[in-house]
């Protein structure tokens, strides 16, 4: 689209463009803060394994500050709008397929900073592909830096990602936490208070749990994508709730917290066992702990084959 003859319509069309630049990097910006919730969602399609999600994730975060970068110094406009425009035309395909499986929960396209469903994200990325055009009539600056300048500038938001937040399977490895295997035994025996709930009997993960917790949250939300990728015995999961002094028995309960109905236990024998730590996740095979994990290091690999082994 060549420039607009009028001067005022320039004008006004290099501010949209640079102000569809901040849009993006605001964006941009807003995912990486929340960078936990946007990987689970990029993840809870069961397109893409855990660890390349993650990296996914953060490679549309460099995308769109890319992106952001090369509209506000309005410069190699041409290239800059056919990005634009596919960028924008690929996430509607996407939201497109994501009203079309049934999913009404936000987007993430603003990270926590504005909840959007995905009909209303369409809307929204419509309204900006028209924004886009407009701006397309903006008048390129008369010049061009030199490779050692476009160079630095293009490779910084990918390594500044990278290094701010690093994928967890990159940083975080399989690791024993720490837990108290005595009281463990104490609550499975017949009298205790997780008796009832058998996991001295075949294979469980066993996820220890506190309502309110952001990282419980998320740490059941990849326990369920795994499980729904790899079709995997949701029985086998157990969720334990913490929960107060009166609490006597284990009982089941239907969160609204969580995506599967957990058990409460008392106060005491939850800390007892966790030292506190949560979310806290064994891998028990009769009774007996195999690994354990938190947020961080859970492995959709580990998980798989663990449970799987048990249905072969």
């Amino acid at each position: 689209m060549t420039p607009y003859r009028s001067k005022a319509l320039r004008v006004i069309a290099l501010v949209a463009r640079m102000l569809l630049g901040v849009f993006f990097v605001v964006s941009a910006v807003a995912k990486l803060v929340d960078i936990d919730r946007f990987e689970i969602y990029v993840y809870s399609y069961n397109l893409l394994p855990l660890g390349l999600s993650q990296v996914t994730a953060r490679l549309v975060i460099v995308a769109e500050l890319l992106m952001g970068v090369g509209l506000i110094a309005n410069i190699w406009n041409r290239f800059v709008n056919v990005c634009t425009v596919l960028a924008l035309t690929g996430f509607t395909i996407f939201l497109g397929y994501a009203v079309l499986i049934g999913r009404t929960d936000s987007c993430q396209c603003m990270g926590s900073l504005l909840e959007i469903d995905p009909l209303h994200s369409i809307l929204k990325n419509a309204l900006l592909l028209l924004w886009t055009v407009f701006a397309m009539g903006a008048r390129p600056w008369g010049w061009r830096p030199r490779w050692f300048v476009w160079l630095p500038v293009m490779l910084a938001p990918l390594v500044t990602v990278f290094i701010l937040s690093a994928p967890d399977t990159w940083l975080f490895g399989r690791a024993d936490e720490v837990y108290n295997p005595d009281k463990l035994t104490e609550a499975m025996a017949p009298e205790g208070d997780l008796a009832e709930l058998h996991l001295d009997e075949g294979r469980h993960v066993v996820a220890f749990l506190t309502p309110g917790c952001r990282f419980c949250k998320m740490a059941d939300q990849k326990l369920t994508s795994i499980s729904q990728r790899h079709g995997l015995d949701e029985g086998a999961i157990v969720y334990l709730m913490l929960g107060d002094d009166s609490t006597q028995t284990a009982l089941q309960v239907d969160s609204t917290t969580y995506q599967r109905a957990g058990y409460i236990i008392p106060k005491m024998t939850f800390l007892y066992i966790t030292y506190g730590q949560r979310p806290l996740i064994f891998l028990m095979d009769e009774g007996v702990v195999k690994a354990t994990c938190h947020y961080r290091n859970i492995s959709e690999s580990q998980i798989k084959e663990f449970l799987l082994d048990e249905e072969d």
